[in-house]
């Protein structure tokens, strides 16, 4: 049964019976951001049966599926990390990196990945990694404690170095009650921002529903 409404095949067995996982990347999505800027996402498909992607209601036969969506850095993060601790597998090669991207590019980099991750789950080795079970997000790695714990401390963080120079605007400044107004005001910007930051970039890159 499929995990999401973001799911795009319909649930189906498993091609990679050895390793109980299949990864394809079959289609990305660019995201808009402000004043110009945006990036690209892209869709990696996992249709699985490993224990590490399933809830305690599923049985070991089950098969889920679900997506997950990541940017170019994350994956060649992911390619880093591998190729780094499996240096005896030969990966398939990682898009290159151009100053621009148009639309040519982006598709290219769509089949690459594609082929990166059907390679990957076609390997023993590399479909079990820890390095890979984090990057798709699954309970049993330390990501979920870095996006539930790690985050807030690293806001709250800002949020005493920001108080700390508004303190030293406020002394610097004789209208003190204008400038309190000015710095509640900015506090609130900020504060939106880092929301909107947050959510866009989602450490682990997951639609949930």
């Amino acid at each position: 049964q499929c995990l999401n409404s973001a799911c795009i095949f319909f649930p189906r067995q498993i091609q990679n019976t050895h390793t109980g996982l299949d990864l394809s990347v079959p289609e990305y999505q660019e995201i808009r951001g402000k004043m110009m800027s945006g990036h690209v996402e892209y869709h990696i498909v996992v249709v699985t049966r490993l224990a590490a992607f399933k809830s305690a209601k599923h049985k070991p036969e089950d098969v889920v599926q679900f997506m997950v969506s990541k940017k170019y850095s994350e994956i060649e993060e992911l390619y880093q990390r591998l190729a780094a601790r499996y240096p005896q597998v030969s990966l398939p090669l990682l898009p290159r990196k151009v100053l621009f991207v148009g639309e040519s590019d982006i598709c290219e980099r769509r089949a690459m990945f594609n082929d990166i991750m059907k390679f990957i789950s076609k390997n023993e080795d590399l479909a079990t990694s820890p390095e890979l079970l984090e990057f798709l997000g699954t309970k049993s790695t330390s990501a979920i404690d870095f996006k539930g714990k790690n985050i807030p401390d690293d806001k709250e963080k800002e949020d005493e170095e920001n108080e700390a120079l508004d303190f030293f605007k406020e002394e610097k400044t004789p209208d003190l009650i204008s400038q309190l107004s000015s710095v509640e005001n900015a506090k609130k910007g900020e504060k939106k921002e880092e929301e909107e930051e947050e959510e866009d970039l989602d450490p682990l890159g997951i639609i949930r529903y």
